[in-house]
């Protein structure tokens, strides 16, 4: 009965991580206002693409009215709202508008209450007057405006699939920097804080050392991956409310391949935050052996935003840095399902001499105080 109560004595410690870390404030409060930001971030792309509503126009004659609705079908976010000539300036005055527009010999006259509301309407007029001026010449409008028409396409793939992949990717590089600090500086803070009130040595009498340090990163990576979940389950579902929906269909596919990538990316750092902390004797000192870490992730961080062409191809099958990404290349079809599987396969490789270096630094490190334990002397031998 003794053997298997020791062999489970993890799934206890995991139990305690996980139970501290939800009774803890801090950790909801961090929760709830990630989950703030997200959304709030949704509402601002929504408010930026909008431009914030539409613009009401007064118009007072024909002309005006085929220069606003020729604006409208552009794509500008405004409507005609008409009125006589005497009233265009009162009836912006009296905020039943919010421009006017007239036309006056030589051009046409903008009216508006507030600058920073100003639609753009110049390249409608400019439609407008070139169609009319041609008409009074006896020219086909349609012969002036041929040709005229721009669009605007990225070098390769589609527009919105290009969107889709620089917001994913640069969403997976925060999540990824914000679990692993987050959660990768508590199971050090744990460690060293055991070692300083001597609580490890009573622990280490016990449970085996090594069942401690199963439970701790366990439970640990139980925390970080379920509030991963959580946040990209409410990204996912507001974008799905807002007119980015078309996303869903380029980034929803990759999500579970970034949530294996995470996974054996945060394994991989869990143990070595953990050695961190037991190489230290007081909280102080983890400013000096958590720097590495801090480090490696951060690097990961930016390479999520800024890796492009073959730094990205590269980078994909680099363990750590493959986390952001390959799901990156995923999405815009650089890569296939046997490049994310080949990359995996790497990265749980690199994930298993991880844990076992970080195993060996955490059992040599974890009873010795007086000193921070060097990383030459910690690989030496194992207790």
């Amino acid at each position: 009965m003794n053997a298997p109560r020791r062999r489970a004595s993890w799934a206890t410690v995991a139990r305690r991580e996980i139970l501290a870390q939800l009774t803890d404030k801090a950790f909801w409060i961090g929760t709830l206002a990630t989950l703030a930001l997200v959304v709030l971030g949704l509402g601002f792309g929504v408010v930026s693409a909008t431009g914030g509503g539409t613009t009401r126009v007064a118009v007072s004659t024909d002309e005006a009215m085929a220069v606003v609705q020729r604006a409208a079908a552009t794509g500008v976010a405004v409507k005609a709202v008409e009125v006589t000539p005497d009233e265009l300036r009162s009836t912006v005055a009296g905020s039943d508008a919010d421009a006017a527009l007239e036309q006056v010999p030589g051009g046409w006259v903008l009216t508006v209450s507030d600058l920073t509301d100003t639609p753009d309407l110049a390249d409608a007029i400019a439609h407008v007057q070139i169609s009319a001026n041609a008409t009074a010449l006896g020219v086909d409008p349609a012969d002036v405006l041929a040709d005229t028409t721009l669009s605007v396409v990225p070098l390769e793939g589609d527009d919105l699939a290009a969107v889709a992949v620089f917001i994913a990717t640069a969403a997976f590089s925060v999540l990824f920097m914000l679990a692993a600090v987050t959660y990768g500086m508590q199971i050090a803070q744990s460690v060293v804080t055991e070692k300083e009130s001597r609580v490890v040595e009573i622990l280490a009498a016990a449970i085996p050392v090594r069942q401690l340090l199963i439970g701790k990163v366990v439970g640990n990576m139980a925390m970080a991956l379920g509030q991963v979940v959580l946040i990209v389950g409410v990204a996912l579902l507001g974008l799905s409310w807002t007119h980015f929906a078309p996303l869903l269909g380029v980034v929803g596919g990759v999500v579970g391949w970034f949530v294996l990538f995470f996974i054996v990316g945060f394994a991989s750092l869990a143990c070595l935050w953990a050695a961190a902390g037991a190489m230290a004797t007081r909280v102080q000192d983890l400013s000096q052996t958590t720097t590495p870490l801090t480090m490696v992730i951060m690097l990961v961080y930016f390479a999520g935003f800024f890796a492009r062409g073959t730094a990205a191809t590269v980078l994909s099958y680099v363990p750590i840095a493959s986390t952001v990404t390959m799901p990156g290349r995923l999405m815009s079809g650089d890569a296939g399902w046997l490049d994310a599987v080949l990359a995996l396969v790497v990265a749980a490789a690199f994930m298993a001499a991880t844990i076992w270096v970080g195993d060996r630094i955490y059992r040599r490190g974890l009873l010795q105080t007086g000193t921070v334990l060097r990383l030459r002397d910690a690989l030496r031998r194992a207790d």
